[in-house]
């Protein structure tokens, strides 16, 4: 049965792919989650390992696709965030991104690239926190262009075997980030509610003088 898809992949038309691969490459460029993507990726693989398509023009592509991605999840991010309240986002956690994108900048877009589930935060954040346009795009491209690399490298490498350890990585990856993530996020949580709380606390300056009426 892998056998036989994987011929039928190696029938396709490579133009073809690529740009069904562009498209999908948008998708996931926004945010959105599940995307199959990866049937794309690794049709062209086994496309450039038969000498139909070269790998330059597959990461080429496929960076382009991604970034455009980035820059309408930059500018969506806004309104999907209004469905969302305050007060959920605050209980969530979600506005630590928001603090993240302020503190580091956009470098966060290259960082959050290789973590899929949190990226679409840092997306749906990155306007909303500030971020210029320019240099939100900038980080992405350079994100997207070390994505794109390493994924279409590693199929027309490795096939389906790249996609097991991939996933491995991920797996792995976001759970030493929770493991870590969530005491720091506690820590911080618990200082600010100390630092509020004393701001709160002190009393408020009197004005010297008497006030005129």
């Amino acid at each position: 049965m892998v056998d036989a898809v994987l011929h039928w992949l190696e029938t396709l038309n490579p133009q073809l792919v690529q740009f069904v691969n562009f498209l999908l490459l948008i998708l996931e460029g926004i945010g959105i989650p599940f995307v199959p993507y990866e049937g794309s990726m690794l049709a062209l693989g086994l496309l450039i390992k038969n000498g139909q398509t070269t790998l330059w023009e597959s990461i080429l592509i496929g960076t382009i696709g991604n970034t455009i991605g980035n820059l309408i999840g930059y500018y969506i991010g806004p309104r999907g965030l209004r469905m969302i309240s305050q007060k959920t986002q605050k209980r969530l956690g979600l506005l630590q991104i928001q603090s993240l994108l302020k503190r580091y900048g956009p470098w966060m877009a290259v960082i959050s690239r290789w973590f899929g589930p949190l990226r679409t935060l840092f997306i749906l954040y990155a306007r909303t926190s500030g971020l210029a346009v320019l240099p939100y795009i900038a980080c992405s491209f350079i994100g997207a262009l070390t994505w794109t690399a390493v994924w279409q490298v590693g199929m027309w490498l490795g096939g389906l075997a790249f996609i097991e350890i991939w996933h491995r990585f991920q797996t792995y990856g976001i759970a030493a980030l929770v493991v870590v993530g969530v005491p720091v996020f506690l820590i911080l949580r618990r200082r600010r509610i100390r630092r509020e709380a004393l701001q709160d606390a002190q009393p408020t300056p009197e004005l010297d003088g008497p006030v005129r009426e």
